[in-house]
């Protein structure tokens, strides 16, 4: 099957080398989009990362509280054991509020910036947009904070030693962490598989997070909407820095954040849809956020804009 060329799709890609991250050409949306910033801090796009394999599982440095357990999959989700299952378990958002499903495919950026994060010679600075009128100011406030606080967090993977990051509101960032409606992430990351996702749009620039999943989170993640969220960033911003999915390491492990825990954290679930990168080995992680889960929590707030 095809999906859209310059593309990373968050949850899926049928044809992918483990090493790098999958692409793709996004469909078009009218949307205010600045070229991408290109230097030689860029990923090396010939031939992607592997993203570091975590040891344990952690709490979400956020600002809601974080699960004080593991969060346990859905158990239609856990059970699914053929494809026509799994897809109808890994469809299903949890329940919670109404969220937009339509936005016009045009962002406004949400004002603040924040000192450098991390010491790594691999320097990043990203931008936040929310797309139009799908949220009030308030909640675009909270967004970018939950942004910020999970980027800037030493288990995030500014811990590693070998990136840096910070936030800017003006000139050309390396990329952009979007808050979209569903429609519009449909557009930009493809639909092929009738489940949720977000995306990493290379072309766009655009770390595209699916307004949908922020509000509902995924089964995998159960109630813990603040860690599926600090996922979801770590996970997306992962394919803006180069890396591509992962498989679970060992059974009972910590998931790799680079997996695609959006739907599942089973590698037999998994290779239903990704079956050259997914062994069918029967393991299960542990949902987990971070790209590095034993460094201690550390985040830096938001500085406004103004």
């Amino acid at each position: 099957m095809l999906i859209p060329v310059l593309a990373v799709l968050t949850v899926i890609a049928i044809v992918q080398v483990a090493s790098r991250p999958d692409t793709g050409t996004p469909a078009p949306v009218a949307a205010d989009v600045a070229p991408v910033a290109q230097s030689s801090l860029s990923p090396d796009t010939g031939g992607a990362t592997t993203a570091p394999a975590p040891a344990t599982t952690d709490t979400a440095g956020q600002a809601a509280p974080p699960a004080t357990t593991t969060p346990q999959p859905a158990a239609a989700l856990a059970s699914a054991t053929t494809l026509e299952e799994f897809m109808k378990a890994a469809g299903t958002l949890p329940d919670g509020p109404p969220f937009a499903e339509t936005g016009p495919g045009t962002w406004h950026v949400v004002p603040g910036t924040t000192p450098v994060h991390g010491t790594g010679g691999r320097a990043y600075t990203y931008a936040i947009d929310v797309e139009d009128g799908i949220q009030s100011p308030e909640a675009d406030a909270e967004f970018a904070a939950a942004v910020d606080s999970a980027l800037s967090d030493q288990r995030s993977w500014v811990g590693g030693g070998e990136f840096s990051l910070a936030r800017v509101d003006s000139g050309t960032p390396s990329f952009r962490v979007t808050l979209a409606s569903q429609m519009t992430i449909r557009s930009v990351c493809g639909f092929d598989i009738p489940l949720e996702s977000s995306c990493y749009s290379s072309a766009a620039g655009r770390v595209m997070i699916n307004v949908a999943r922020w509000t509902r989170g995924a089964e995998t993640y159960g109630t813990d909407l603040a860690d599926y969220r600090v996922y979801a960033i770590n996970h997306e911003v992962g394919h803006a820095l180069g890396f591509g999915h992962e498989p679970c390491k060992g059974n009972g492990a910590p998931a790799p954040v680079m997996m695609q825990q959006s739907w599942s954290v089973s590698n037999d679930q998994l290779n239903f849809l990704n079956p050259q990168l997914i062994p069918r080995d029967g393991a299960v992680c542990a949902p987990n956020p971070y790209p590095f889960p034993d460094n201690p929590a550390a985040a830096a707030a938001s500085v406004a804009a103004g």
